[in-house]
Parts: C-alpha cells; structure tokens; sequence
C-alpha cells in the first residue's frame, strides 16, 4: 500500500472519502448509561474527527449535536442543560432529533 491511498483510508472528516463513507452507516458513540439523567450535564464525545456533546433532555432522550455554536464557536459543553435545550446567549439550543 503506498502513502496515498494509506492517507485516504484513514482520514476520516467532513469532507474526505472515507468519512464521507463512514458518515453512511450509523456508529455507535456513547452507551446511553454514559449519559446524565434528564437535564444533567452533558458529555464530551468525538467520532469522525467532530466533536460533539451528548445530553438527556427534559424528557430523558438522548441528543447528539455538535459542541460548538454556530454562531460564535463556543463550547456548549459549559452550558446549562434545561427544558429540552442548553440555553445560549438569546438563543436556545434544542435537542430535537433524538434517539431513545
């Protein structure tokens, strides 16, 4: 195997050929006994070269979203989960797609 084609098989972001393969099928990230209880703090994964951050929201599902705003990049990690989001400013983030 020469070095290009080792560099592709094991760059795995956004945007390269075997992230965007491995983007196609689900991956397992956490177990849902790593994750607080409803409204607890949240935790710090990364898969794929994205950081992200899981939480429970008010209702006890789980949420996956990225760590950072898309507005200013700050962590949301240090942001209070409460009432189905981690509110952010003027704004609140919701965790909406969840998976249970």
């Amino acid at each position: 195997m020469n070095q290009e084609m080792a560099e592709t098989l094991v760059r795995t972001g956004p945007g390269a050929p075997m992230g965007k393969l491995m983007r196609r099928y689900w991956v397992p990230v956490l177990l849902s006994s790593e994750v607080a209880e409803p409204d607890g703090p949240p935790v710090r994964a990364q898969i794929l070269d994205e950081k992200l951050i899981a939480l429970r929201n008010t209702e006890g599902k789980i949420g996956l979203v990225d760590e950072f705003c898309s507005h200013r990049g700050a962590s949301l990690y240090f942001g209070r989960n409460e009432e189905n989001g981690i509110p952010f400013g003027q704004k609140i983030r919701t965790v909406e797609k969840t998976v249970s």
